[in-house]
């Protein structure tokens, strides 16, 4: 499919070999592109791009195809910086996306249909965020205990207190 030029100004898709794909009908989510069968008959590229028993091509475009291309250009255009950081990125996110299916059942779908699937996202997202919100409220709680109760021993080892009893050096 990347070998195929898509033209979304003048709605047209043009084969490897140069040969225009005829625009047809509408489908749910994108649209047909089919080629003559005269044309790929002497394609010399006609047995690597038609499937078995087909005289013509047919492809489907997405509706978001041309974003999809806007995409592609524009990743095409980054720099090293824009790689280390998308490289980042996708480490941090990868992570994130395992532990949610392997630990929060998202790998698999409960309901069908894309609507309930989003239901079961973001309920799988609320469970995780606030799972890593205890951790970091656990946290805060154990340092500022930790510094009140070393606050307090060192208030009772100046006072010569050790465990709560009094203890004079004076008095041997």
């Amino acid at each position: 499919m990347r070998r195929f030029r898509y033209d979304a100004k003048h709605d047209t898709l043009k084969c490897p070999r140069g040969k225009m794909l005829k625009a047809g009908r509408a489908v749910k989510h994108g649209r047909f592109f089919t080629s003559r069968a005269a044309d790929c008959r002497h394609c010399d590229l006609a047995r690597l791009c038609l499937s078995n028993g087909r005289v013509n091509k047919a492809v489907v475009l997405g509706d978001d195809y041309p974003a999809l291309l806007r995409a592609r250009r524009r990743r095409e255009r980054w720099s090293d910086e824009d790689r280390a950081l998308y490289q980042r990125h996708r480490w941090r996110s990868e992570g994130y996306h395992g532990e949610a299916k392997t630990w929060h059942g998202l790998s698999r779908a409960i309901r069908r249909g894309l609507i309930n699937m989003k239901i079961q996202a973001y309920l799988t997202a609320a469970a995780v965020n606030l799972k890593r919100l205890a951790s970091a409220s656990l946290s805060i709680l154990l340092f500022v205990y930790s510094q009140e109760a070393t606050s307090s021993a060192r208030h009772s080892l100046r006072q010569g207190k050790v465990f709560g009893i009094g203890l004079s050096v004076a008095s041997a």
